[in-house]
């Protein structure tokens, strides 16, 4: 332990111990000069981009319930304030004094400036106040404490703040992290917020000073004259000197002085100086100033001041770098931007007097041409600044509560200030500090700029990521608390449901038919409906579920399903309570496959609302007319068994009375998103009324209907094909040309799909499954609750793709399009898939346009929909709406690539909470997904020795492989109509092509390539 003598009192400066630096007129005037003064900067800044100054707020301009908030300067923030107001209008506050907030158990804001679309900004008073579901600070009042005994989610705190803006403590754990920083000699007077050890970690040492000690000043003096001539300092002239911790945090910074190594005596005289004016847990730091990286040699081209003989002299240039990182909802590090600062490099580059541009331009000019190393220095930067975050992330996760500032305080961004240096031969990285205000502050203006010069498909680098986790976070803190009511468990494919739930502190209430389901025990409350599958009852079934939850006191905020089974079901509650959701009407097109292809092309005879049916070939003007008795014996018969029409007719007829406003007196039957009035057109009293529509923008949603008819019977088969010629590349044209696929018409998992090419084709495949398939227990969960009739449509050719969407009052809130392989024939199951999309941007538009106008010409507004088509010569056909999440992998493929959960999604919606994201169709993709089924008939030897579920699930584990699990490990058994038993995938951080290769190997060495009857090198080459 070495001691710090006391210095004459009349050498030390006055420091202000107040963030403002007030020294008259108190806490209260200090505030309100502030207050003024950022108010000025605000729209000082708004005019330098050309945008309209503050006004009060209109009468009617209403908001949602979400509230991100930033307190303090508007020019940190600015970028996040002005995205968030496009993107949720009226949602973005700025609080420029504490006062404008109050604090209970959350955080209360009763005045604020509220960023709109076009950049336009309010002076808003909130009477209630509004609470805040995401919240930011920065100086002058980034110190303040208020999220502390709060719920409130926050990027950051006063603690937090305080922690990682200490430049001793950040070198400290980034260097434990093998993450070089400068040399540094830290001179210590302890404690501080962390009690430092005192020792060498790394390249930065630290020395414990004991206050009131002078016989220690000479070993101090030697600690200083050791460091200098250290080996870490020969390849430096100069010597930073700053201070840290304390009131050295923040806007207190105290800027660095950079002297001679030479001069000793000087260095130690600052040094001196400086030590006498520490507080506990504040430091005197001495560091190696750290020579950027030099350019590159260059050829020397004639100029034209050559030939005037007036050549200039053209000063050395260096750079550094900045990073602005951001941490995803699944507390993984993402790149939002990255710049240069150029300059000469004699003199210390800032952030503030040094304008920004590319990595790529910056290296160009200073002579790094080769684009091998242009791209291996890009890298590097983003690993580096990556790995920064990481370190912030692992450490906080080993905070209390109390350390971080507050139960929702964590570091959602930081900002990474570095530059490359030479370490003899080798080009190395090193980090000068996290800077997050700075960092954003400084590089607003460039808002382009600094993603042009790397690989997208490297990890970690991403667009638009700014609002991703404010935008979820606060989501999130809305649904917390809320109950949820879940119509059918389904399988083991289902199984994450529940957890996740949980996780997200949702209450849910689940209704199913099997009394022993294992879901049963992982929710809230249980109700059993054993003949929950006869969909022929399905209004007795929404009746005892209503009854339920009223003499249970339950009262759901929202009606959800992810089952096929059950989505009609599901809707019809939603209509009888008054919840959010697909009208019934509309979940009747979707499920019922051939009457959503006819209600499309239906569409093209009207302008607005079609509600005329498309005659079928039977001569019924809709499959759900009741047939006569003789007719329908016969179809029956023939081996097909249509429940359908009864419990769709009946739906038709059924109540749609507010079931709790009657028994509760409630005269509102709204489910409204917010405490205010929406702007929206479309009002929440709506969502229960059916309004399919064509879209007013082309091209009409009938340009992606197939030509399709419903089978009952072979009498339907036999008109289809009845009256044609021979038409190119079909047997004969009737109402359906062959080649055509004959499916369930409400099937599900491809169960039954094969491609017939004639008449005599289909009447043969029509007939196999009237005899295989005729009701639930022959294969439950794939439809056959609602009858084995079937669909005749034509064959599409082309790519085949799944979309899905998030809807929001009919607005696209979201879009992830992958791309499948092709399927086993004869029939079409599904073999391999990739996401994101390899298609080109323009196509894979087109795609979410289809898919987007099929659900609304259908009535779908509000929900997550699986959607699938197929990209043909002349743009996007449907095949089929799945009125439902997607299923299989898609669900967990989006979320670790793009961080959005369509799980919470779908129950964001169903409570009337819009899922808003940074953009709709435009996130990046965080890696690539490439993935192979595995099917029991071909795979049963290898999923019993090389490939056994338990080998697959440590595969997992270790991250060799990414697995689904589909089915039960005793659903191992083959047969003629099959689901697939699991998905095996691998991901890869930087191309599709490398995710290919690694799952082809992968799945080699498993066994599970098994040509050519199961030929995954041919599944997967379809997507080269």
């Amino acid at each position: 332990m070495l001691s710090l003598s006391s210095l004459p009192s009349t050498v030390v400066p006055s420091l202000s111990s107040s963030p403002g630096g007030c020294a008259t007129g108190g806490p209260r005037a200090r505030s309100s000069r502030q207050e003024v003064a950022l108010f000025q900067t605000l729209q000082e800044a708004l005019r330098e981009i050309d945008l309209p100054e503050t006004q009060d707020l209109p009468q009617g301009m209403s908001h949602s319930e979400m509230c991100i908030c930033v307190l303090g300067s508007p020019l940190p923030y600015l970028s996040l304030l002005l995205e968030a107001g496009q993107r949720s209008p009226g949602d973005a506050l700025l609080c420029l004094c504490p006062s404008w907030l109050s604090r209970s158990s959350s955080l209360l804001v009763h005045k604020a400036v509220t960023f709109d679309l076009g950049g336009r900004t309010f002076l808003s008073n909130f009477n209630p106040p509004r609470k805040v579901t995401y919240f930011l600070s920065s100086d002058p009042w980034a110190k303040e404490e208020m999220t502390r005994e709060t719920d409130c989610p926050s990027g950051g705190s006063g603690a937090l703040g305080q922690f990682w803006g200490n430049v001793l403590t950040t070198r400290v754990l980034l260097q434990k992290a093998k993450i070089h920083c400068p040399p540094t000699l830290a001179l210590l007077l302890p404690p501080g917020q962390m009690r430092l050890e005192e020792g060498r970690t790394g390249g930065v040492e630290v020395v414990h000073l004991e206050m009131g000690a002078e016989e220690g000043m000479n070993s101090v003096r030697n600690k200083v004259d050791t460091f200098l001539e250290s080996e870490n300092m020969r390849g430096s002239e100069r010597v930073v000197l700053r201070c840290s911790g304390g009131r050295f945090v923040g806007e207190a910074t105290s800027p660095p002085v950079y002297l001679s190594r030479n001069s000793r005596d000087e260095v130690w005289a600052k040094v001196s100086y400086l030590l006498p004016q520490l507080l506990p847990g504040e430091a005197v730091l001495l560091e190696a100033y750290c020579s950027p990286l030099k350019p590159g040699p260059r050829v020397e081209d004639r100029t034209w001041e050559q030939y005037t003989d007036c050549r200039p002299q053209v000063p050395d240039l260096s750079f550094r770098l900045c990073a602005i990182v951001t941490r995803s909802p699944l507390d993984l590090p993402l790149l939002y931007k990255l710049v240069c600062r150029v300059g000469v490099s004699d003199d210390p580059l800032s952030h503030s007097h040094s304008l920004s541009q590319s990595l790529e331009t910056t290296l160009l000019e200073c002579g790094f041409t080769d684009p091998t190393m242009a791209k291996s220095l890009c890298r590097l930067a983003l690993d580096t600044a990556l790995s920064c975050l990481c370190v912030v992330m692992e450490t906080e996760s080993n905070m209390s509560a109390e350390q971080r500032g507050g139960a929702g305080a964590q570091t959602d961004m930081i900002g990474v200030d570095l530059l490359f240096t030479m370490d003899g031969s080798i080009i190395r990285p090193v980090i000068l500090g996290l800077h997050p205000s700075l960092c954003l502050h400084s590089s607003f203006q460039e808002r382009g700029m600094g993603m042009e010069g790397c690989d997208s498909g490297i990890e970690g680098w991403s667009r638009g990521t700014l609002l991703l986790t404010p935008l979820t976070r606060s989501q999130y803190y809305l649904m917390q608390g809320k109950t949820v009511l879940v119509v059918g468990a389904g399988g083991h494919s289902k199984k994450f449901i529940w957890k996740t739930a949980k996780q997200y502190k949702l209450k849910i209430l689940l209704v199913d038919s099997d009394p022993a389901h294992f879901a049963s025990q992982l929710v809230d409350h249980f109700l059993p409906l054993p003949d929950l599958p006869d969909h022929r009852r399905d209004d007795q079934h929404c009746s005892r579920i209503c009854d339920w939850l009223l003499s249970s006191s339950l009262r759901p905020d929202g009606c959800v399903c992810f089952w096929d089974e059950c989505v009609v079901l599901t809707s019809l509650v939603c209509d009888r309570l008054g919840l959010r959701g697909p009208p019934p009407e509309a979940i009747r097109i979707a499920k019922e496959k051939s009457r959503t292809h006819r209600h499309l092309l239906g569409l093209l005879k009207s302008t607005g609302t079609n509600l005329i049916s498309v005659e079928q070939p039977s001569g019924q003007p809709d499959s759900l007319v009741e047939f006569g008795e003789d007719e329908r014996r016969g179809r029956q018969q023939n081996g097909m068994v249509n429940m359908e029409g009864d419990s769709l007719r009946a739906m038709a007829d059924f109540d749609r009375g507010d079931l709790f406003n009657e028994a509760m007196g409630k005269h509102d039957t709204t489910a409204p998103t917010s405490s205010s009035p929406s702007l929206s057109s479309s009002s929440s009293h709506s969502f229960g009324t059916f309004r399919p529509s064509a879209p007013l923008l082309s091209p009409s949603p009938s340009s992606y209907a197939v030509p399709c008819i419903h089978v009952e019977s072979t009498l339907d088969l036999e008109k289809a094909a009845s009256g044609g010629e021979g038409g190119p590349g079909g047997a004969s044209v009737g109402v359906v040309r062959f080649p055509a696929v004959m499916k369930l018409e409400y099937g599900a998992g491809a169960v039954g799909v094969r491609k017939v090419c004639s008449l005599e084709e289909s009447l043969a495949h029509f007939e196999r499954i009237g005899g295989d398939l005729r009701e639930e227990t022959d294969y439950p969960g794939i439809g056959l609750g609602w009858g084995n009739a079937m669909i005749l449509m034509e064959y599409v050719g082309g790519t085949e793709h799944d979309v899905d969407v998030v809807l929001f009052e009919g607005r696209l809130e979201g879009a992830f399009v992958s791309d499948n392989g092709p399927t086993r024939t004869p029939a079409f199951t599904e073999t391999a898939a990739q996401m994101p999309s390899g298609l080109a941007q323009d196509k894979r538009a087109q795609l979410i346009r289809a898919a987007h106008h099929a659900c609304l010409g259908c009535g779908l507004r509000d929900g997550v929909f699986n959607v699938e088509l197929k990209m043909t010569e002349v743009g996007p056909r449907l095949i089929e709406i799945n009125a439902r999440m997607g299923g299989f992998y898609l669900c967990d493929w989006i979320r670790q690539l793009y961080g959005v959960d369509l799980l919470m999604a779908a129950f964001m919606v169903s409570c009337g909470v819009r899922p808003c994201l940074p953009s709709a169709t435009a996130l990046p993709a965080r890696g690539h997904f490439a993935g192979v089924m595995v099917v029991v008939s071909r795979h049963l030897h290898a999923l019993r020795t090389t490939a056994s579920p338990e080998r697959l699930r440590g595969l997992h584990q270790e991250g060799a492989l990414w697995l689904n699990e589909l089915a039960e490990e005793d659903e191992l058994i083959s047969g003629e109509y099959e689901e697939p038993f699991c998905n095996v995938g691998v991901r890869d951080a930087h191309n599709a092509t490398n995710a290919r290769q690694r799952l082809l190997a992968l799945c080699q060495g498993l066994g599970l390539h098994c040509p050519p009857r199961y030929d995954l090198g041919y599944f997967l080459s379809h997507f080269n």
